[in-house]
């Protein structure tokens, strides 16, 4: 029987043949090809992130900063006084200011001889100059808690105990009138005593070292490499870091100094250091222990000579990051100068305790949030909330026993002359 012929319309019902299969691209070439891709990205993106960092880096060069900073022949390093300037630490920057005797203030400000409220002078390093704005360091919030004292700061970038006694005989031959003194005394001094200052001659005066050791490990310089041409990727380094240290990974290459969780400078109190190497490397010429006697001895004669003005003393000891990893709230450090203290200091303050605390508040799922919290990150230096842990101590210390001025004290406000450098 003839079948009918098909119609387009039954033709259209009918099945298509099916289409040849295309050629698909073997899987090491698709993984070659994603490669391939990714690297030409990665390629790209650090030629326009050291192209973009370049041109930031010569704006910064070519324009002209100001500083208040001067060398010292006392002192080594000091301040211009009645100067103003921009500071700038890590990523922040602030506006920095120098009173009529050269040292940090609030504002530049004419200090007087003698004032009517009771003046204390605070002497220390970094930590007590304040790597941050005035208000965010601790002498500015204890200054802000205490307006009824007349607070000076002596702190600088790597002062220790030379040059806490030099800058309070300066004070006083100027007749600047100082009712109490103190001291806030880092890890750091002993390390600068060992290896950094020297005394020029029998007057105390001091100068740096004669030679310097640079031992920075290759992690370290690619480390610095990356941050100095190539900011985009260090704020994507320093995501990774700032995860690893908040989940206690504590390695963290800030500068020269080393590993802020483990640096040779602040590592006396809990592990053998390294005696043979000069400044920044290591301790020498003295060697830690003959920085420990030297920091002792140059205290001394600061107490005794404020002993001979009637002006009692204090000392504030406080930790650094690697402290508070590797070692306790009775460390070397603060045994060191309770003992010190014994029968010379008005008080004896000790944070070690309060930052211990912080520690152990952290969840053990995040056990190093307390760097996160309490430090500058990328650096050993306190934020504002560690700065208000000092300030709250010595606040405390100062409501407990109110600094006051001595009976024949001349209240007679007369300017101070300007400290010569």
């Amino acid at each position: 029987m003839a079948s009918e012929p098909l119609t387009t319309e039954a033709m259209g019902r009918m099945p298509e043949s099916p289409a040849e299969p295309r050629p698909s691209l073997p899987l090491r070439m698709k993984a070659g090809l994603l490669l391939l891709s990714l690297g030409f990205c990665l390629v790209l993106f650090l030629a326009l992130d050291w192209i973009r960092s370049a041109a930031i880096l010569h704006h910064a060069l070519a324009v002209k900063t100001s500083t208040c900073r001067v060398a010292d022949p006392v002192m080594h390093h000091g301040l211009k006084p009645d100067c103003a300037f921009v500071e700038h630490w890590g990523h922040d920057r602030f506006d920095y200011f120098t009173n009529s005797l050269g040292l940090r203030d609030q504002k530049i400000r004419e200090v007087p001889l003698a004032d009517a409220r009771p003046r204390v002078l605070l002497l220390g390093n970094s930590f007590t100059e304040g790597e941050t704005s005035w208000q965010d360091s601790f002498v500015g919030q204890i200054a802000a808690q205490l307006p009824q004292y007349d607070f000076l700061n002596g702190g600088a970038p790597s002062y220790s105990p030379s040059n806490y006694l030099n800058l309070t005989r300066k004070l006083l031959a100027n007749g600047v009138q100082i009712d109490e003194v103190i001291v806030f005394s880092g890890v750091f001094d002993v390390f600068n005593e060992a290896s950094f200052y020297h005394d020029v001659d029998a007057s105390g005066a001091v100068a740096g070292p004669v030679r310097q050791q640079w031992n920075i490990s290759r992690y370290a310089k690619a480390r610095f490499f990356v941050a100095r041409n190539f900011m985009l990727t260090n704020h994507l380094v320093e995501s990774v870091e700032w995860f690893l240290a908040g989940h206690g990974f504590y390695h963290l290459y800030t500068d020269q100094f080393g590993d802020a969780f483990d640096m040779e400078a602040t590592a006396w109190t809990y592990r053998n250091v390294d005696e043979t190497d000069p400044h920044p490397a290591g301790y020498a010429p003295l060697g830690a222990e003959a920085g420990i006697a030297k920091e002792k001895a140059k205290m001394t004669l600061l107490w005794r000579e404020l002993h001979q003005h009637n002006i009692p003393i204090s000392v504030v000891v406080y930790p650094y990051p690697a402290q508070l990893v590797h070692d306790s709230a009775e460390s070397r450090q603060v045994r060191l100068w309770r003992d010190w203290c014994e029968g010379k200091c008005k008080a004896f303050i000790s944070v070690f305790p309060a930052f211990f605390a912080v520690k152990d508040q952290c969840p053990p799922s995040q056990p190093g949030c307390w760097y996160l919290s309490h430090f500058i990150f990328g650096d050993f230096h306190y934020n504002r909330v560690g700065n208000a842990v000092v300030a709250d101590a010595v606040v405390k210390s100062l409501e407990q026993a109110r600094p006051a001025k001595p009976e024949s004290t001349n209240l007679q406000a007369r300017p101070a002359p300007a400290l010569s450098h």
